[in-house]
């Protein structure tokens, strides 16, 4: 823990700062004989406010040479403290990537606070942050919106950091279709009812309570202005707050509903853009790991590839069931996706892809069972088009026998992730299709 962090403990009093903070430019808690600061450096501690007839020569000899060696414009080569200048320089535990001293105060400025009276002058950056001071205490977001040290770009540890060479390349390669993708989906689930890994019927007996306010949430979102945006936002993460507070449930449309919601807000919040937004997404990022694990246990996995006619004479029953099967599988699959590439775009270690293997065993590929729009155009699609299980081994069998209509929006993803954009491009062009 910093010197700095004990140095704050204690709010300073509207004195005049020693000289040693004062060349520092760092906050001086006025203590005496010597503050705490020059006391932790074992430096001298001289107040220039306090008569000189009360020093000592010793200490008037030192106040001559501290101020001899502060740094001018005439000196630009005088070294700076080093504690406070290069040991303690670590990059900001936030949303900055600029590196900035641990202990470094907001407005290191020294004034007269004259007739000021009562007014609060010792708020620090923290109280500013929080959202009931900002609002005024209208809207009770603190635990919804974190910390700076919460923010986007979390501190970390360097050693796990990706490799910089060729990320940028990578992201715009494999990344930026499935990305603009995804910008698409509030409206998407909107006007269509669906995303690439939701079934446009998979809600179409009943929507839960989650998936209402989320949906409704991106009807809002989508009429966003820079005149309403915030209250638009504001809504949004209330919303979301309040369905994060809630115990998830136990149904399996319950369940797949909150891990569906969850990943809408999300997606709102990584690419609207706003910093509270950013902020509260990076807090509600365990729920998607909780909510997953929730999922799980309904899913039922395809674990080989099936032949066309295995299934037969497919009923109403069995056409509603493979769409829930399909849609819980294409989630867990997507929201193991969405998270790696999070941590692709922020720079962190996205680890062993096996950790993740019970998420991702498989999931159906056929544009012809999924865009089918009655029982008997999804029975003849399962007859007489061949489909593919994709499972955690790739894209093998795909790339080798799929046409280019068999390809859907969420299999496009997937192969531009796993191939590149100009090798997908090319793919398609091959069989006489486009990306």
């Amino acid at each position: 823990m910093s010197n700095s962090f004990f140095e704050r403990a204690n709010p300073p009093p509207r004195r005049k700062t020693c000289l040693a903070c004062i060349k520092a430019k760092r906050r001086c808690d006025h203590g005496q004989p010597a503050c705490l600061r020059c006391s932790r450096r074992k430096i001298d501690c001289v107040y220039t406010s306090i008569s000189p007839m009360s020093r000592s020569k010793k200490k008037q000899t030192a106040v001559s040479q501290l101020v001899e060696t502060l740094p001018t414009q005439e000196d630009p080569e005088s070294p700076t403290e080093t504690p406070a200048s290069v040991a303690e320089q670590t990059p900001c535990p936030g949303n900055s990537l600029i590196s900035w001293p641990i202990d470094a105060d907001p407005l290191p400025l020294e004034m007269e606070v004259g007739d000021l009276g009562d007014m609060n002058l010792d708020m620090g950056f923290d109280d500013l942050w929080t959202p009931e001071t900002l609002l005024n205490d209208s809207l009770p977001l603190s635990s919804l919106t974190p910390r700076p040290e919460q923010m986007l770009v979390p501190s970390r540890d360097p050693s796990q950091d990706l490799p910089p060479e060729g990320s940028l390349e990578m992201i715009a390669s494999r990344l930026q279709y499935a990305l603009d993708e995804i910008k698409k989906v509030p409206a998407s689930i909107v006007l269509e009812n669906q995303t690439p890994w939701s079934h446009p019927y998979l809600f179409r007996a009943h929507m839960p309570r989650d998936m209402q306010d989320a949906q409704a949430c991106c009807a809002l979102y989508i009429a966003k202005n820079p005149t309403n945006a915030p209250f638009v936002l504001r809504t949004i993460q209330a919303r979301a707050h309040e369905m994060l507070s809630t115990p998830i449930p136990k149904g399996r449309l319950d369940v797949i509903a909150r891990l569906q919601a969850t990943l809408l807000y999300q997606i709102i919040s990584l690419f609207d853009g706003d910093i509270s937004m950013r902020a509260s997404s990076q807090q509600a990022l365990p729920a998607l790991e909780h909510a997953m694990h929730t999922l799980l246990p309904f899913v039922r996995w395809e674990s080989a590839q099936q032949e066309s006619g295995q299934m037969d004479c497919p009923t109403k029953e069995t056409w509603n069931e493979w769409i829930f099967q399909e849609s819980a599988r294409r989630t867990l699959f997507f929201t193991n996706f969405f998270i790696i590439a999070y941590k692709v775009l922020v720079g962190r270690s996205i680890g062993r892809c096996e950790d993740r293997y019970d998420f991702c065993q498989s999931w159906t590929l056929s544009a012809h069972l999924w865009k089918a729009s009655t029982v008997v155009d999804f029975a003849v699609a399962w007859r007489e088009r061949r489909h593919f299980v994709v499972t955690n081994e790739g894209f093998g069998e795909v790339l080798r026998d799929a046409a280019a209509d068999d390809v859907e929006t969420f299999g496009r993803m997937l192969i531009v992730a796993g191939l590149g954009i100009e090798e997908t491009r090319l793919w398609f062009y091959n069989r006489g299709g486009s990306l």
